[in-house]
């Protein structure tokens, strides 16, 4: 009975024929908003349980006023053969709603943006527009986090070469006038015939002489994408001497613009969605170990605890059963500190409120008090200028790197060195080493899901991210994300090492 109570699911002891409650624990008291002694004297049905003839583990969810609750009917044998009848309940209705806008957003996205991605859908996008249009080819570029454009849809010969944003990129740093940028900052399209012969005349365009040079296009087009007055990107329309846009060329490409806008809006909307509803789903399962499993695990400890102590006391010792105990709490310990960790894991609330340096020095020293093994941690004073995505992604990159170290490289020792780099401080370089045993990288390896994870968040980020490794050797685990950092003029970008 102390578990039912406990318990942090509704559980109610129905009568034989299921029409009246016997007993309910507090969480089912305070899900159902009643007293026990309101519940007892009212009919199972008046909070549309599942009812007598209700088949045992049947999951159902009913609605009770504006709320869902989730209830699992079950039978439990009893010694006299008279069994009783429970049903275990919770109260789901923030999933469920949290469900249905995923499931609404994704549908209502997907109509109207894209079929399997956003380069996908502007892929397809350029292609009709080019198909549509007068012009030779056409790209959209879309600003990324890290405040460059990025070629996200493009279709046609120009400017489709692979390292075209590395280029764009280059031009930039050279003083070029570069339109796509102009664009963005002022919000408003711009054509201009001879661009190409007048970027082939300049050589702040030089990276780009090449591929202008093998292409026959004279004007250019280039319109922005607008969104609920933000300019997330811009089109550009490369057309051939004598074909230059006209008016209704210009409203039509405005209109497929906005199509794109919305597209990319779209899309930026349904990741922070989705990354905010895996957030929260994190913080419940955080919220739920702490307040089942970690009590249970701690209360568990002190009657172990207890136990040993009667064991020693009496009058006939019995050695084999106070080791035997001993040996359970250090392991119920071992399995509570787990919890813990795994508890931080889900929810550093550090991460949130100090920032990454603050999380990984405290995620360095629980591993150290739960291993004994030394974790060295080398990075800036002061707390980086991280986006929160960012230093999401970035920790759990470090946990999860440090986690491979503790249980597959069999490591005496860690470090983990983060570090501003860059001719401007603004690129930020996160390596986690150990002395372990080392691996094959290209090697099937129980760790390798961990690592195709954190370089999945590392290319999130627009990082690179490598393993430096081989059987016998020591591991370094390095992520490298360019002009990530934005620090303010009155913030020395070195930071000190300590």
């Amino acid at each position: 009975m102390e578990l039912v109570e406990s318990a942090v699911e509704g559980i109610a002891v129905l009568s034989p024929c299921g029409e009246r409650f016997q007993h309910v624990n507090r969480a089912g008291c305070h899900i159902l908003g009643r007293s026990l002694e309101e519940l007892l004297s009212s009919p199972v049905a008046d909070y549309s349980l599942p009812a007598a003839g209700a088949g045992p583990d049947a999951v159902a969810v009913v609605s009770l006023g504006d709320r869902e609750i989730e209830c699992v009917p079950a039978v439990v044998p009893t010694p006299s053969d008279e069994p009783v009848r429970i049903v275990r309940f919770r109260d789901v209705t923030d999933a469920r709603r949290q469900e249905r806008r995923l499931k609404a957003f994704s549908r209502t996205s997907a109509s109207i943006a894209f079929a399997e991605s956003l380069t996908t859908g502007l892929d397809s996008l350029a292609r009709n527009v080019r198909h549509a249009s007068a012009m030779e080819a056409c790209t959209f570029l879309i600003m990324d986090d890290q405040g460059e454009l990025r070629q996200v849809g493009t279709y046609g010969d120009y400017p489709g070469t692979p390292d075209y944003e590395d280029r764009l990129k280059a031009c930039r740093e050279l003083g070029a006038p570069l339109l796509s940028a102009q664009v963005f900052e002022t919000g408003k399209p711009v054509v201009v015939e001879g661009w190409r012969e007048l970027t082939l005349a300049d050589e702040r365009f030089a990276p780009l002489h090449e591929i202008s040079q093998r292409q026959s296009w004279h004007t250019i087009a280039v319109l922005p994408l607008i969104v609920r007055g933000n300019t997330v990107g811009v089109f550009n329309g490369f057309y051939l001497k004598g074909s230059q846009p006209s008016d209704s060329d210009l409203a039509f490409l405005s209109a497929i613009a906005d199509q794109a806008a919305v597209a990319v809006d779209n899309a930026r909307m349904l990741v922070e969605l989705e990354a905010k509803a895996a957030l929260d789903e994190r913080h419940r399962l955080a919220r739920d170990l702490h307040d089942s499993v970690s009590q249970a695990l701690f209360s568990m400890t002190l009657r172990s605890r207890a136990v040993q102590m009667l064991a020693e006391q009496a009058r006939y010792p019995m050695p084999e059963v106070t080791a035997g105990l001993a040996e359970l709490r250090d392991l119920v310990q071992g399995a509570l500190a787990e919890m813990r960790a795994l508890i931080f894991q889900l929810r550093p609330e550090t991460l949130h409120e100090e920032g990454l340096i603050s999380a990984v020095r405290r995620h360095a020293a629980a591993i150290e008090a739960r291993h004994h093994i030394p974790v060295h941690v080398e990075c800036p004073q002061h707390s980086l200028p991280l986006l929160p995505e960012q230093e999401t992604n970035l920790f759990r990159m470090v946990s999860e790197a440090v986690i491979n170290a503790v249980k597959h490289a069999e490591a005496q020792r860690l470090r983990v060195h983060i570090r501003c780099e860059g001719t401007d401080g603004r690129d930020l370089l996160i390596e986690v080493c150990d002395d372990g045993q080392g691996f094959d990288p290209d090697a099937p390896y129980p760790g390798h899901l961990g690592l195709v994870s954190m370089s999945e968040r590392i290319a999130r980020l627009g990082g690179t991210f490598t393993v430096v490794s081989a059987p016998g050797q020591p591991t370094t685990v390095r992520a490298l994300l360019p002009g990530v950092l934005r620090f303010p003029d009155d913030v020395t970008k070195e930071g000190t090492m300590q």
